[in-house]
């Protein structure tokens, strides 16, 4: 008879101002492990059964002094709007909003005080023999120059079937702006491996929106046929990282584009993106029910600090972001991603994992 599953929570250290920073491990009956922190609702951890403990498929700190010093967003839930505001400037009902301008001269996730930098209140249950965890967080009216008193609760479930499901629900008491996502790096060779060799991806999507210079949407939605960002067959990416000589992987530093799935908040859950190593025979699949993705190399990941004396490699790790357009609040034709009192915000991500 199989074990139910354990789940764990532990104080791992405390913030300069005596706030306990906690991990939590949800295992499921095929013994595979998820970890997350309280501090940004940070997914920071993925094993299959058959793994060493000091193997993972998701990168994150051997400190907690080294968590907090990264700045690349480990795992982070990202708002209160995820992605970049062109230079800090939009408007929500007619009032204009003047962001933090925190990343070549635009507003990016939410700011530097983002969700991801916060600590979350946290619950970690047992529902129907499921492990599940329970973060929640109430940004007040004003936060980081957003509207409303926005109060977010995010339900985190470990499945059978090596899932990572995250429902996001939020409600507001002004109307603002809202877009949320995970922000987890992964590396199926291990989060160690240092490059992204052997890797194999796939995109499900013709269509990105076309970005500028300064990674900012130029509001064109361009195709991405005879270009390196056509991923709809499985392909290789690390020779095209390493030269860099497609223009569209130029001007981004690598991968950093977001592909087209939908043009409402509200879409059905879809396969967005895969990936696979190949040597391994581990896979990743995430979907979601947001309009977009954002496929990340880890251009800026570069110098990250792993612990005291380790850092992380550029192009060491990828992303999958499930998430509104970039800059979509200043784009008619972009989707809509506001929230007003009467209305819920509902988003739901799954990342899933095998070996075959």
């Amino acid at each position: 008879m199989t074990a139910p599953p354990i789940n764990s929570e532990e104080t791992i250290g405390t913030l300069s101002d005596g706030r306990a920073v906690k991990a939590f491990t949800l295992r499921n009956k095929n013994g595979s492990e998820a970890r997350f922190y309280n501090l940004g609702a940070a997914f920071v951890g993925f094993r299959l059964p058959g793994m060493a403990d000091n193997e993972n498929l998701v990168l994150g700190c051997d400190t907690l002094e080294a968590f907090i010093a990264q700045n690349a967003n480990f795992g982070a839930t990202i708002g209160r709007y995820a992605n970049r505001i062109g230079h800090g400037k939009t408007s929500v009902n007619g009032q204009a909003l003047d962001l933090e301008c925190n990343s070549g001269g635009h507003h990016l996730h939410g700011g530097s005080q983002g969700f991801g930098h916060l600590i979350w209140d946290s619950q970690i249950n047992l529902e129907n023999d499921e492990p599940s965890l329970i973060f929640t967080l109430t940004s007040p009216d004003g936060d980081a120059g957003y509207p409303g008193e926005l109060t977010i609760t995010q339900r985190i479930r470990l499945t059978d079937k090596d899932e990572i499901v995250i429902d996001y629900e939020a409600t507001t008491t002004k109307t603002t702006l809202v877009n949320l996502t995970n922000h987890a790096y992964f590396n199926l060779a291990g989060a160690a491996a240092g490059t992204l060799k052997d890797h194999e991806f796939r995109v499900h999507s013709d269509t990105v929106t076309d970005i500028d210079a300064t990674l900012l949407p130029t509001g064109q939605l361009v195709k991405v046929e005879n270009t390196a960002l056509d991923l709809r067959n499985w392909r290789p990416i690390d020779q095209a990282l390493e030269s860099l000589d497609d223009p569209s992987l130029a001007r981004a530093g690598g991968y950093d584009h977001n592909y087209v799935f939908g043009n409402t908040m509200e879409e059905p859950l879809t396969l967005m993106a895969e990936a696979r190593h190949v040597p391994s025979g581990r896979w990743m699949r995430c979907s979601s029910t947001l309009p977009g993705v954002q496929f990340y190399s880890g251009g800026f990941l570069g110098g990250t600090p792993k612990n005291d004396t380790e850092t992380y490699q550029r192009h060491g790790a990828f992303c999958m972001e499930p998430g509104a357009w970039p800059d979509s609040p200043n784009h008619e034709h972009f989707p809509d991603c506001t929230l007003s009192p009467e209305q819920t915000y509902r988003a739901t991500l799954v990342f899933g994992f095998g070996q075959d």
